[in-house]
């Protein structure tokens, strides 16, 4: 005991060329608080070599460690084994081999380095330390652990003032309890707010998917994100992109802004809009801003125009709609169709048009207070036109055939309509032809019901099922109201075209 208090007296008063002890600026000299044992050199660099429970202090820096060399002149120590800095009372750092000089109070800690600030816990094998500054530093690689984030970077520096890291190559954050996985190459994180600003290629896994961004940032204590750099959202089928995504993972609620692409591959749909709102708990979104639908299968495209579309699917109440809203229009080369809204059934591939709806299908134009269509294997099957149902088609010289009846089911082959069935009410006017040039006469008739058969897409043949209430007129005994049944409205200027279906969405 008597050693060790000889010692210290020895260094306070001038140990090693006396001028520059460490009672002349204590607020800036490294003090020795504690030794076992101690050597002195009085070489070029005089320096005293200390062992055995070795601490040292500086303002509210302590350092221990099992031995230390320590440079009076220049204010440096080199501490070895077990060595551990303590700064205040919230951060604590452990190493094999620590350098502090202590002019520019820096440190470089080499070996088994363990940084510790309240609940932050950073791992690597060689660590810079700037006290002034409140950096820490690393370029060699390390794992960071906060809150239930684990996060590997091969750079990085901490600011333990801000609280924010930067990391640079190679940045993976994990986060198990949460089930999210982020790769980034360039990532600043605060470990108050615990929110994650990235840039540079960046990839997100969660439980949901994967999402792909350029730039953007995510709190991982909310689980809210944000995406911007053309991000890109894969889930399940589905993949989402836009120039810019919101996602609050725990209310599965998404907004996409921005030149917005939505694919699903098993049903080989695409939807492009400007915005979109997704909810992921009903799987229930919403697309806006001149949106288009197109679905492709082996045979043609399907393109479908609205000023909004609606997806919905619930996959427990096996439920997959598409409804669209306001001005919707229909192109596929063998159909096209305008009304203000329609339901798409993926289930039984049904397509329903509602609010003055009108079809056009090779040379005939249906028409119908609602049409329903039935779709196998990609290809129309059948459809159904419920109250005013009118269907007209164009014969070689411009006159109009007709049938109008109370409902009607239109059967397809090859996409093209190969019966009508007509029933309650039904009406027809056919105008009989000679050589498809010269008109001979029309029929016109009411019956209950009426079956056409139809071919190269004109009608061909009429079958009265019901005796009709029939009249053949010749072409000089013709009235105005004999060649149009009542409701009569020919309206191919409405008839969409691919051009205006798609507008700019695809160029």
């Amino acid at each position: 005991m008597f050693l060790r208090i000889s010692l210290i007296i020895l260094l306070v008063m001038g140990f090693l060329n006396g001028g520059d002890c460490f009672a002349q600026t204590p607020s800036e000299k490294i003090e020795l608080i504690q030794a076992g044992a101690l050597m002195g050199s009085e070489g070029k660099e005089a320096y005293v070599k200390l062992k055995d429970h070795v601490i040292f202090k500086q303002g509210e820096m302590f350092l221990y460690c099992d031995s230390a060399f320590q440079y009076a002149k220049t204010n440096y120590v080199e501490a070895f084994g077990h060595v551990r800095l303590v700064q205040g009372d919230t951060l604590t750092m452990t190493c094999n081999k620590l350098e502090y000089d202590g002019n520019t109070k820096k440190a470089k800690a080499i070996g088994d380095v363990i940084l510790i600030d309240k609940q932050t816990i950073l791992k690597t094998t060689a660590l810079n330390y700037d006290r002034e500054g409140k950096n820490v530093s690393y370029f060699s690689g390390a794992n960071i652990s906060d809150k239930g984030n684990n996060l590997t970077s091969t750079i990085g520096v901490y600011n333990t003032g801000t609280k924010i890291f930067t990391f640079k190559k190679n940045v993976h954050i994990t986060n198990p309890g949460q089930g999210f996985l982020l790769d980034a190459d360039t990532l600043q994180y605060n470990s108050q707010s615990r929110l994650a600003t990235f840039r540079g290629e960046t990839k997100i896994t969660t439980k949901d998917g994967v999402i792909k961004s350029k730039e953007g940032s995510y709190n991982t204590a909310t689980s809210v994100m944000y995406f911007g750099g053309r991000a890109q959202v894969f889930s399940g089928d589905n993949t989402i992109s836009g120039n810019k995504i919101d996602y609050d993972e725990k209310t599965k609620l998404g907004v996409v802004t921005g030149e917005v692409k939505i694919e699903n591959k098993k049903d080989s749909i695409t939807v492009l809009g400007q915005h979109a709102k997704y909810t992921g708990k009903n799987g229930y979104s919403i697309v806006s801003g001149n949106p288009l639908m197109y679905q492709v299968n082996n045979t043609d495209t399907l393109f479908l125009k609205a000023d909004t579309l609606v997806s919905i699917n619930d996959t427990i109440k096996k439920i997959k709609l598409l409804k669209a809203y306001y001005h919707v229009q229909l192109f596929r080369k063998d159909m096209q169709a305008r009304c203000d809204s329609l339901v798409y059934n993926f289930y039984d591939s049904t397509i329903y048009l509602y609010t003055n709806p009108v079809l056009w299908n090779g040379e005939n134009q249906l028409v119908a207070d609602s049409i329903w269509m039935v779709q196998k294997n990609g290809k129309m099957h059948t459809m159904h036109m419920h109250v005013n149902a009118f269907v007209i088609s164009k014969d070689t010289i411009d006159n109009f055939n007709q049938i109008k009846g109370r409902q009607i089911t239109a059967f397809f082959a090859n996409n093209h309509i190969s019966k009508i069935l007509v029933e309650g009410n039904a009406e027809s006017i056919y105008h009989a032809l000679e050589g498809e040039k010269k008109l001979m006469g029309v029929n016109k008739a009411e019956a209950g019901s009426i079956v056409v058969l139809f071919k190269d897409d004109k009608l061909s043949t009429i079958t009265y099922v019901t005796k009709p209430d029939a009249a053949f007129i010749p072409p000089q005994e013709l009235k105005p109201e004999d060649v149009k049944l009542k409701g009569f409205k020919w309206r191919i200027k409405e008839r969409p075209t691919k051009e205006t279906v798609i507008g700019t969405n695809l160029k």
